[in-house]
């Protein structure tokens, strides 16, 4: 038996540090379920093949979520006559598969940042920001999403590395899931963060 001294990981203090620059540029932090709704994910067209379904669930939360996205859309959802602006973000866990894996799925920590009323210009202002908090540089690319705004999307890259997007939610999004304001998304992997930074 080995006594030692317990330490905080480098990815816990990474992580904490991010929470409180985002706290300070008041943001809210939440969490939401690992699992979403068969429904929530026909809304943002997941295929079922790519879907990573719960055996014998006991309510209609049966799908591990694919990414922050969807639950930061049921959140906006839910508090949609609340007072605005209302900027929040979330770090959690992802699921994905991979055949790899021993379990058949990879699991992923990412942090989603939401801002309503907001535009692509207003989300990059934090993203500049947070990057340059962290001392990383990035690059913005062309790319689509689904539930997104063509023309108002970047990827966000550091080397060759695709960590994250950064965009406007589509108005028929923003119709499908009841909101009433302009929504802009910054989704970050942060393992891939994780490992530039170590």
């Amino acid at each position: 038996k080995v006594a030692t001294v317990g330490q905080e990981s480098f990815e816990s203090k990474l992580i904490k540090k991010i929470s409180e620059i985002l706290v300070g540029l008041g943001f809210l932090e939440f969490s939401s379920y690992h699992l979403i709704k068969e429904d929530e994910a026909k809304k943002m067209k997941l295929k079922s093949d790519k879907t990573i379904e719960v055996e014998e669930s006991k309510t209609e939360y049966k799908i591990l979520r694919p990414d922050l996205l969807i639950p930061t859309l049921r959140i906006f959802s839910e508090n949609k006559d609340n007072e605005y602006p209302q900027n929040i973000f979330e770090i959690g866990k992802i699921f994905s598969l991979d055949r790899k894996k021993e379990t058949g799925i990879k699991e992923q920590t990412n942090l989603i940042i939401a801002l309503s009323p907001a535009n692509f210009t207003q989300a990059k202002q934090h993203l500049v920001y947070l990057f340059k908090i962290l001392n990383l540089d990035y690059q913005l690319e062309k790319t689509t999403k689904y539930g997104l705004i063509d023309g108002r999307i970047g990827k966000i890259t550091f080397g060759n590395k695709e960590i994250g997007y950064i965009g406007e939610v589509h108005p028929q999004t923003l119709h499908d899931w009841n909101l009433k304001m302009p929504l802009a998304i910054i989704e970050i992997n942060l393992d891939e963060v994780f490992e530039e930074l170590k």
